[in-house]
């Protein structure tokens, strides 16, 4: 059975730093191997992580959804079919901001209180689960988000 989507965002590894310092790890790499301060099979693994890295980042997507039964989050390549959140499991909905450094940093993060799914940005839901783990969504349109998600679930009654 086909569910409506409320709310659909899909988020990618944008950020300017983040090529930038790429690129630069690619440099110095290339840089230390002239200088003979590095041999070319250390260069070669050098690079080979550093374009892994960047393919990784390329790909990688964060989709999240609101459908008429709950929250779907999927963050690609990492996950294959979308992460469900159902609406009888949350205790409360709000959009926040998002400190990388709470976290460790973007993507998909584990803390003693929950989990947070994120590729840019400060802002995004936070959604407390009844069981008292929280989940955090980053998302650039938090205030739709949340809208979506109460509208959503007030409809499921």
């Amino acid at each position: 059975m086909e569910t409506e989507v409320h709310f659909r965002e899909t988020q990618q590894f944008r950020q300017r730093w983040l090529w930038a310092l790429l690129g630069l790890q690619a440099i110095v790499a290339i840089v230390r191997l002239a200088r003979g301060t590095r041999s070319t099979r250390e260069t070669a693994a050098d690079l080979v992580l550093t374009v892994s890295a960047a393919l990784l980042f390329r790909v990688a997507t964060l989709s999240t959804e609101v459908r008429d039964d709950g929250i779907y989050v999927k963050f690609a390549p990492l996950h294959r079919k979308y992460r469900r959140i159902p609406f009888s499991d949350l205790a409360e909905v709000q959009s926040t901001g998002y400190s990388p450094l709470r976290y460790g940093g973007w993507g998909i993060r584990w803390s003693p209180s929950g989990m947070a799914y994120t590729v840019s940005g400060k802002t995004g839901i936070r959604f407390e689960r009844t069981g008292g783990k929280s989940v955090f969504v980053g998302s650039d349109r938090p205030e739709e988000f949340v809208a979506a998600v109460q509208d959503a679930s007030s409809q499921t009654v």
